[in-house]
This record gives C-alpha cells, structure tokens and sequence, in this order.
C-alpha cells in the first residue's frame, strides 16, 4: 500500500526531521504540508491530496492539537477521513487522553527510531492505532481503571460555527457574551446553543460544557455558569 502522508507543523525543525524520515520509505509520500490553524488546514480541501495519514509535529498546546484534530474531521466524511499521528515531546496524561478523545489514532513521544514512525504510520494507515512503549504502558494503566472514554455523542456532527460556539460555552461565556464575540444576534446564539443541546443529547448548559470540556474544548479556568438558553 502506497500510503500518502500530510505534514502539519509550525515548528521548521520538526518538519525538516520528519521529512527527512518519510523520505526513507518507499511506501510513504508525502503529499503536503502546512503549518497549524486554519489557514494552513485550507490545503486539504484539495481534493487531489486526499492523504491517507495525517502527522501534526510538536503542536504547541493541547489546545492546538484538539483544534486541528476537530477542523479535520470536520472537513471529511468518516468512511473517508485521514487517519492522524501525534508527534510530539509533550506526553502529559491530560493532553494525550485529551487527543484520543478528538480523533487522534496514534501518539509517539521522543522517537526512538524512524523505524519506529515508519511503522507506525503502516500501523495507523491500516486501521489501527499507535503509541511511544511509555504512553502504551500508562494507557493500559488508565484503562484498567477506566472502562472507557466518556461518549462523546453528536461532536462529529457540529458544524465549525456550532464548534466555535461550543468552544465559548465551555469557557465560561453566556449567550449575550458569545454573540458580542462573534458579531452574532443574542437569537442566533441561542438557536446555536439549542442546535448544540441536540446534537449532544445533552439538556442544559452545564452538562454540555462538561463535555465539551472532556474534549479538550475550553479552558480549565473557566467557570461552568448555568444558564438558559
């Protein structure tokens, strides 16, 4: 299988040296690259690229790797989304857990090896799912522990406004305070929010921010406040 593999990183020497790996292996091309957030994330619509993996390279923030991750999944149909690796020295149990619960199929730590990303883009590409033997280990720790992610119902049918909204809700911020934020009508948030409660099967605010937040939305600073719609 000749699997072609899309680069996101702002980050020049991490690219240079993942590059410099894929260029090892026949099997893999590298088909892009762009650097994070949105603007850089527009190279995808390209139909012709159509990677099969997805690399984001020492992404600075668990926030960034959740953004990316939900502006992925959010431009592809789920029989045909990229599957997606991330390479990162940041291997802190929140940001890893946060990752797996957005979509991420795989989280390499300090490579030991090109072989070691090499083969676990052949591993994620076929359908399965790849760690650093550390993260491996801690996560079958936390799994003895924990039956399962949370269910996280609806996520993947959120439009980028509904997303946007929702990353706002879970930070703290009321209707009136979105809408100021957004250039929105007070009525529009509203609908939104109501469109959000739907899709999450959830019933009220609080309980939509806490999974929003369980996602990597939001920040842990910010205040749940129970509110209407």
């Amino acid at each position: 299988m000749d699997i072609k593999l899309f680069l996101i990183s702002d980050n020049p020497v991490a690219l240079a040296g993942l590059e410099a790996i894929i260029d090892r292996d026949e099997r893999v091309t590298l088909v892009g690259r762009a650097p994070d957030g949105p603007s850089g994330l527009r190279c995808l619509e390209n139909i012709a690229l159509q990677p099969h993996v997805i690399i984001l390279g020492e992404p600075p923030s668990k926030r960034t790797i959740c953004d990316n991750v939900r502006q992925i999944v959010s431009r592809y149909r789920e029989n045909s989304r990229p599957k997606m690796i991330v390479v990162s020295q940041n291997d802190e149990d929140d940001v890893i857990i946060a990752a797996l619960r957005v979509g991420v199929n795989g989280y390499l730590a300090r490579i030991g090896s090109s072989e070691e990303l090499l083969h676990s883009v052949q591993i994620v590409a076929g359908g399965g799912a790849a760690f650093s033997p550390t993260i491996a280990d801690r996560l079958s720790r936390y799994f003895s522990t924990v039956q399962d992610l949370p269910e996280l119902t609806g996520l993947s049918e959120l439009t980028s406004r509904e997303l946007e909204i929702l990353e706002l809700l879970a930070g703290g911020l009321g209707n009136q305070q979105i809408a100021r934020q957004l250039f929105l009508a007070e009525k529009t948030v509203r609908n939104y929010v109501s469109r959000i409660f739907t899709k999450l099967e959830v019933h009220d605010r609080t309980t939509a921010a806490v999974v929003a937040r369980d996602a990597g939305f939001g920040g842990r600073t910010g205040a749940l406040v129970p509110q209407s719609l």
